[in-house]
């Protein structure tokens, strides 16, 4: 009976052995990564200055946020633009562009409003039109 203890004992230390072992390893390719993209940004440096070009990290360009629009508000305005460009038929991309929105918004608004425009077509040649 006095080695069943014993042996707990020995599993527990084990167990504690292996999670000390595992953290170490996390540690370790952390570390690495670290050192990796230390390497990679003088290497971009050193290209940058070979080349007279900008670094890769200087010409990365932020994507324009545009403001939330409601359901109430988009509906005039695409109206509108469909009076104005739309006697042929626009794209949800087309109306996007002159709404200044993202496309996704308008083929939104266009399903849950599917009474507002006239559909014409299917998948990526879908024309919408004035009623």
């Amino acid at each position: 009976m006095a080695t069943k203890p014993n042996a707990l004992d020995k599993i527990e230390e084990l167990e504690k052995q292996i999670a000390q072992l595992k953290h170490e390893a996390v540690d370790e390719v952390k570390q690495k990564l670290l050192e990796a993209r230390r390497i990679v940004i003088a290497l971009e440096d050193e290209l940058a200055n070979l080349t007279g070009r900008p670094s890769g990290t200087e010409t990365r360009v932020r994507r324009t946020r545009r403001p939330s629009i409601t359901d109430e508000a988009l509906q005039p305005q695409l109206l509108k633009v469909m009076a104005q460009h739309g006697k042929e038929g626009m794209n949800a991309k087309q109306l996007a562009e002159k709404l200044n929105q993202d496309a996704l918004r308008v083929r939104k608004f266009i399903k849950d409003n599917a009474k507002v425009l006239k559909r014409q077509g299917s998948g990526p040649g879908t024309k919408f039109f004035l009623h």
